[in-house]
């Protein structure tokens, strides 16, 4: 993956949001820009992070059924989460569980040439309410569709924010992302127009036989 779409020295946010509201908070969502690139960026604070990998899952395989096109890239999309938040369970096993709040970072990334995603563990503080990252660790790197990485980028927008896909753009520049179609393969097959079942012929009657004369 190119350099510039991992590096956060320039990150400027656009929008970010509470997940999956204030009373539940697990962490957040924001949408960045990073130079060229745009990211949508989930930061993870949880004592419950394998319930909290386990509703992506329920999204994911919504959002990308058995035999979509996307669906390859969301299985190792998941994969990979369901890999990291195991490993960093184990790295806390020893923290009481008071303390034990794990921290994941997942970035859908991408610019004009290249598109992934970012996973890996993230530090900070918490200011006015909002995270504030000052570490972040980028262990894992996929490189998916860009087709399936820019539709799943409004996907996770719309469902964090609660807003209509023809509505995302007061988010901010959503980039590459800002002209693909937006509708996952699950939720073009919602819309589809019901078939209109053609009219059958009635039976051919015969005639009634005439009055005997």
């Amino acid at each position: 993956m190119s350099p510039s779409l991992l590096d956060p020295g320039a990150d400027r946010v656009l929008s970010r949001v509470v997940v999956p509201d204030p009373a539940r908070r697990v962490g957040e969502v924001r949408l960045l820009s990073r130079g060229n690139a745009v990211v949508v960026q989930t930061l993870l604070s949880t004592k419950v992070l394998a319930r909290v990998v386990g509703e992506i899952r329920k999204k994911e395989d919504s959002a990308w059924p058995q035999g979509s096109s996307g669906r390859a890239d969301s299985e190792r999309y998941v994969s990979a989460l369901e890999a990291l938040g195991k490993n960093l369970e184990f790295r806390q096993v020893t923290v009481a569980w008071a303390e034990r709040r794990l921290r994941l970072l997942i970035e859908f990334v991408a610019d004009g040439d290249n598109a992934g995603v970012v996973l890996g563990s993230w530090d900070g503080n918490e200011v006015d309410g909002a995270f504030a990252p000052t570490t972040r660790d980028a262990t894992t790197q996929l490189l998916l569709g860009r087709d399936y990485v820019l539709r799943n980028m409004r996907v996770i927008l719309a469902d964090s924010f609660h807003l209509a896909d023809a509505d995302l753009d007061r988010l901010g520049d959503l980039g590459p992302a800002r002209t693909v179609a937006a509708n996952t393969p699950a939720a073009a097959a919602a819309d589809a127009p019901a078939a209109i079942p053609r009219p059958v012929p009635a039976a051919a009657t015969p005639p009634e036989p005439s009055a005997a004369r």
